[in-house]
């Protein structure tokens, strides 16, 4: 399987889904209005990993902010994990949250699947400018 790897712009996260590793990552924002024409080609390939993952696979949500389009697709990623998980009961999804909104959102996508994810608080960057 051919590595994906895209870089953030304005409205759209980093994504590197690095099958040889088994780690998946989506980082940054995610505020497309066409968020099908960014989020279905990942769907597929996740759909295609499945078939034959790294045995421990892990997926890392590290999402700043996204919006009510962006939201949907993840609910679709998130449903094709389970997938991944019943085939492979090691895979691990973290879900990093840096504010209660997005902490929010983590908990309502893991109810809806029904698989562990973890939910790991991003701590602030004290040196970090404001």
């Amino acid at each position: 399987m051919e590595r994906i790897q895209i870089n953030p712009e304005t409205n759209s996260p980093r994504v590197d889904f690095d099958p040889e590793n088994g780690v998946l990552t989506f980082e940054g924002k995610s505020l497309m209005e066409d968020s099908e024409s960014f989020y279905l080609p990942l769907v597929d390939w996740i759909i295609k990993y499945s078939e034959n993952p790294h045995p421990g696979t892990v997926v890392d949500f590290k999402y700043d902010y996204f919006n009510t389009s962006s939201s949907k697709w993840l609910i679709t990623i998130t449903k094709q994990l389970k997938v991944l998980y019943n085939n492979d009961p090691t895979t691990v999804v973290n879900w990093y949250w840096p504010d209660d909104d997005i902490l929010e959102y983590g908990e309502v996508i893991r109810d809806l699947v029904d698989m562990p994810i973890n939910m790991i608080e991003v701590e602030e960057d004290p040196d970090e400018e404001i």
